[in-house]
């Protein structure tokens, strides 16, 4: 696909959920993690990509940093989040405490009851995700969480602003690709893009069709949807949520056998991230419902 086609399947995405989707959740503005509750629920569904494995030296750096992440594998994900805010009002440019500050709000918004308190951190998250990219804009860390935040409220947020949202996403997921054509969460974020347009329902794809014309919907296909998300899976075998979305994808194509495989190899990893229960839940209940 060249780079005027994925232009336009961005535009194509955005625009087909300007038309389909029926409500649009209120703006809201980004905060700290001093200002949001704490409130959970089993029934998140986001695409967060894998956390960065590569974590700066704390001899070099301040050492709030470390015990930060170290927080963060804790799974005191709020707790992470405040002392890598305490870094940077105190150091602002400080790009670990940045991106690090970005995962975990958006962390704590997969946590999070209510897409209008998720919204929340998503912002945060994507506001310091911006600000790293600001610091260091050729750095991976800080593009990849912030097509992650972006990516997320474009799955919740209202139509106009998924639509822009859409695009960023795509450009950024290519970008991490081009800088390193083996990142695991750029191939899974593209793999989600194709999965979720053509999934659309018969209705959603006769009104994207009358609005949009048919050439559009050939953007994207089930081969791509598939290729990027196995590719996925194979660079990050370990990572629950890759597994969750191929059996997903698999669970739509009528693909059962391989959807079991997927969805059951996703409940017997370990957890790696704070999220990661989440993700197991929701392979439970996919499992439950569509194979067992």
């Amino acid at each position: 696909m060249n780079v005027s086609s994925r232009r336009r399947l961005l535009l194509t995405l955005g625009a087909i959920l300007l038309v389909v989707q029926l409500a649009v959740q209120p703006g809201v503005q980004p905060v700290a993690a001093r200002e949001i509750g704490l409130q959970t629920t089993t029934d998140s569904q986001a695409i967060p990509g894998p956390g960065s494995r590569a974590i700066a030296d704390p001899a070099r750096v301040d050492p709030r940093i470390s015990e930060a992440h170290e927080l963060y594998l804790d799974h005191q994900v709020v707790e992470s989040l405040q002392l890598f805010e305490d870094v940077v009002d105190e150091y602002p440019e400080t790009y670990e405490a940045l991106w690090g500050a970005a995962r975990s709000a958006i962390a704590q918004g997969l946590l999070s009851r209510g897409k209008v308190i998720q919204n929340q951190w998503y912002k945060t998250g994507e506001s310091y995700a911006r600000r790293a990219t600001e610091v260091e804009p050729e750095t991976l860390e800080g593009l990849y969480w912030l097509l992650t935040a972006k990516g997320l409220r474009a799955s919740q947020t209202g139509a106009r602003e998924a639509s822009a949202l859409g695009g960023e996403v795509y450009d950024l997921a290519h970008k991490v690709l081009e800088m390193d054509s083996l990142h695991a969460g750029a191939h899974h974020a593209l793999g989600v893009l194709n999965f979720r347009v053509r999934k659309l329902s018969f209705f959603e794809r006769w009104v994207a069709r009358t609005f949009l014309g048919a050439d559009v919907m050939n953007l994207t296909n089930w081969e791509d949807a598939e290729r990027y998300l196995t590719r996925a899976v194979e660079l990050r075998p370990e990572y629950i949520l890759f597994h969750l979305d191929l059996g997903r994808m698999y669970v739509n194509r009528k693909r059962m056998e391989e959807a079991r495989i997927h969805l059951e190899r996703a409940l017997d990893l370990p957890l790696l991230e704070p999220p990661d229960i989440r993700f197991q839940e929701i392979a439970e209940r996919r499992l439950a419902e569509t194979i067992n």
